[in-house]
């Protein structure tokens, strides 16, 4: 991984010139040296989706995933259709790592009924209270520690994660229906599919609270933990989990008919 790290980035032009080379000779070690300058986006993918991975070993194998990936990226590419290969190639790679999640079921049955029992709680506990409950109380309704509220409310947070980023690939796939199409292939009904995917995303996205979007933006996009997106709302992080979980699956309902699984 720090041969990875420690590789620079390499130019759009020097890509396309040593893409040239590999597709005129078949020189392995030229499409080698394309492998080790784009590994980087093996790594970011991985990061991206390491929620749902509870070891660092199966990291790992994402990462390792995303590079068998990259390889067959370089030998399929077509600088034809004017899409850089780094676009293409991070799609096609954080894909094929989802489908390496989705196939081993990284997710623990565990903790989606952890999810059920927790989010029950907080809901009853908000009933009765007629407030937010703190994390104590949450934890003393449920007869485990603050500790243990915290360590599973992120394994639901980290399982949403997962749920958001399968999500948008979904959906990217649905968009690029077209995109790949041959021109014979390309039909109204293509036309009209790719519409409508567009349209209800944006209904889906338009149709969450301000503080989902919010929590969306902030631990999806901005990065930012849990804690510190507590600090921002002023609620406590079992409240930010539960809206980030909300969200993903009023975002995941919205989608389910237009989704091609």
């Amino acid at each position: 991984m720090n041969q990875i790290d420690n590789q620079e980035k390499m130019s759009e032009e020097e890509f396309l010139r040593l893409f040239a080379e590999y597709k005129e000779n078949g020189d392995v070690s030229v499409r080698n040296k394309i492998v080790m300058a784009y590994g980087y986006l093996a790594k970011i993918a991985a990061l991206q989706l390491r929620g749902a991975a509870s070891t660092q070993a199966q990291i790992e194998d994402m990462i390792n995933q995303g590079m068998i990936i990259l390889i067959d990226c370089i030998d399929k590419y077509d600088p034809e259709r004017k899409v850089k290969f780094e676009s293409y190639a991070f799609m096609r790679v954080r894909g094929g790592i989802i489908d390496l999640i989705r196939k081993q079921d990284w997710i623990p049955r565990r903790v989606r009924v952890n999810s059920k029992k927790i989010n029950d709680t907080y809901n009853a506990l908000c009933s009765s209270l007629r407030r937010e409950p703190t994390q104590q109380e949450v934890a003393d309704e449920l007869g485990i520690t603050v500790d243990k509220l915290e360590k599973y409310s992120s394994e639901i947070s980290c399982s949403a994660v997962y749920s958001f980023e399968e999500l948008i690939q979904n959906v990217s796939q649905m968009g690029s229906i077209l995109e790949n199409s041959t021109l014979d292939d390309i039909t109204p009904e293509k036309k009209v599919l790719k519409q409508e995917m567009r349209k209800i995303l944006v209904e889906a996205l338009d149709e969450l609270s301000e503080k989902e979007r919010l929590v969306v933006s902030l631990y999806y996009y901005e990065n930012l933990k849990l804690s510190d997106i507590a600090k921002v709302l002023e609620v406590s992080v079992q409240r930010v989990s539960q809206i980030n979980t909300r969200a993903v699956e009023k975002l995941r309902s919205k989608m389910n008919g237009y989704i091609m699984n």
